[in-house]
């Protein structure tokens, strides 16, 4: 067992119990077998954390938390235990946007061009994209540097944001009209809020969501959360060479942005969630609210167990168990994060997961018991015994094809034209300012940016190289190389020009 004893005997306490107060003549399930379940996942695997919060009616009627906010100092997660939970950020966001064009702030059908008048936005129709366009994920636009800037490498302000905006371009998978899912549209309000309210747009949110909903344990700002002394998990991998090991890419204030930019705990998102099936509770957002869970955009896809034919803002939506459910989940480095309620049935899920690859399917088996178990299926637990069995075999079978993919990446051969040390120097973009390259003791090449780092190792085309700026993520690099001589280093469309020779 991971877990001492006393907490173990707490957990089943827990799990077995209510946590607050239920709609009359309602008996929350037996959650103990849940329990039991996710704790042997947990000790077949990797003792990283799980929190669960379950939503009836707009209360809390269970919690439970597994395993550790930190493995190696062996700190449990508890109920005021912060999670990032990354794009699990946007249903709070959009709220925050309804909220702002039911004051008057925001006109949903306001432009691109409205927006931000002084851009030529060389390729796109900025007449034709809608404030809403960019919250439904159908505006057509796409911008990599954007989202890497605010999301990875931390490396922006005020007036780079800005320009990155108005170097916005047409999205290649996607017209305007069409659903893509990206950050993109997000970043972009989050920019034009900023400016047109006067302050960042995480204080206003703060103000229209955050505080009125009593979320008094989520922010986004790490900063704020580290001065408060609350407690964050860190992050972890099971596709890493080491699993126990907390994953070097951290979250701060420059990579906390309005698509993925909020820290919380499980009873803080139940309390989101809970106003979502209990509106009228909310009087000043029930109106917001209600308008968030109409879906905007039409699609096709499943996630897991999780079918979804539309999306309205910030919500999936789609049937699950024969009901109409609305979720949103949130990827990082380290963490997954999953919201989601079924309005006809007044249930709701929150879970987080301080670790980023087996936590899905674990909260994938998670919600098919609880949802199970809250909407009174047949066979509930038998089915569980039987999906946890198969997760928990998936954890050797999963380490081998990890260690068999990474050595497949070190035995690639290099293909580098020139000596090593000549790709060694402080390249530079006039938006994203500099990524350093240095020769690292080991032999390859070790790349900095921002908040980024990685060794990388060789890539796959001539002078190219393969970096892990996100653990269990690689990107490949190319170096453009001319006359003998080293100019430039370019991630995607983002091109940084060499302006000195080694590196400070």
């Amino acid at each position: 067992m991971h877990l001492l004893a006393a907490s173990w005997l707490a957990l089943i306490a827990l799990a077995s119990s209510p946590a607050g107060a239920s709609s009359p003549g309602f008996a929350p399930p037996d959650f103990a077998p849940l329990a039991r379940l996710v704790q042997e996942a947990k000790d077949a695997t990797l003792p990283s954390g799980t929190a669960i919060a379950v939503v009836k009616d707009g209360e809390i009627v269970h919690e439970a938390y597994f395993g550790y906010a930190d493995i190696a100092a062996r700190v449990p997660v508890s109920r005021d235990t912060g999670f990032y939970v990354a794009s699990a950020t946007k249903p709070v966001f959009a709220l925050h946007a309804l909220l702002q064009a039911q004051a008057g702030r925001l006109d949903m059908r306001t432009t691109l061009r409205d927006m931000f008048p002084a851009a030529r936005f060389d390729g796109l129709d900025a007449g034709a994209v809608t404030a809403e366009d960019l919250l439904t994920h159908v505006s057509g636009i796409d911008n990599a540097p954007l989202v890497w800037a605010t999301a990875f490498s931390g490396v922006h302000d005020a007036a780079s944001r800005e320009a990155l905006v108005a170097a916005s371009y047409p999205d290649a998978d996607a017209a305007h009209g069409t659903f893509r899912y990206t950050n993109v549209g997000y970043n972009i309000l989050s920019v034009w809020m900023d400016r047109q309210g006067g302050r960042p747009w995480q204080a206003q949110l703060e103000d229209d969501v955050l505080r009125p909903l009593g979320m008094a344990r989520t922010s986004a700002s790490i900063a704020r959360a580290e001065a408060a002394g609350w407690p964050l998990a860190r992050p972890y991998s099971f596709a890493v060479e080491r699993p126990d090991a907390p994953l070097y890419l951290a979250k701060s204030d420059d990579t906390m942005h309005a698509a993925g930019g909020l820290v919380s705990t499980a009873p803080d998102l139940a309390a989101f969630l809970a106003a979502q099936l209990a509106p009228a509770a909310q009087p000043r957002l029930a109106a917001a609210i209600a308008r968030s869970h109409a879906p905007r955009a039409r699609l096709s896809s499943q996630y897991l167990d999780f079918a979804r034919s539309g999306y309205a803002w910030g919500w999936y939506t789609g049937e699950y168990k024969g009901r109409t459910m609305l979720h949103h989940f949130g990827g990082f480095a380290g963490f997954h994060a999953h919201l989601s309620f079924v309005p006809e049935a007044g249930v709701g899920l929150v879970v987080l997961n301080n670790e980023d690859v087996l936590s899905a399917r674990l909260t994938n088996l998670i919600a098919d018991y609880v949802y199970g178990a809250m909407l009174g299926e047949p066979g509930v637990e038998e089915r569980a015994a039987e999906r946890f069995a198969a997760l928990r075999a998936q954890g050797p079978e999963l380490r081998r094809a990890v260690a068999a993919q990474r050595e497949k990446i070190r035995a690639r051969a290099w293909r580098l034209s020139r000596p090593r040390e000549d790709y060694a120097g402080v390249y530079a973009h006039p938006l994203l300012g500099e990524m350093t390259v240095a020769l690292d003791p080991g032999g390859g090449l070790a790349l900095r940016w921002g908040r980024l780092a990685a060794v990388a190792t060789a890539g796959e085309a001539v002078d190219q190289v393969r970096a892990e700026f996100a653990p269990g993520s690689g990107e490949f690099l190319g170096f453009a190389v001319r006359d003998g001589a080293v100019g430039a280093v370019s991630l995607g469309p983002m091109t940084f020009v060499r302006v000195r020779e080694s590196a400070p």
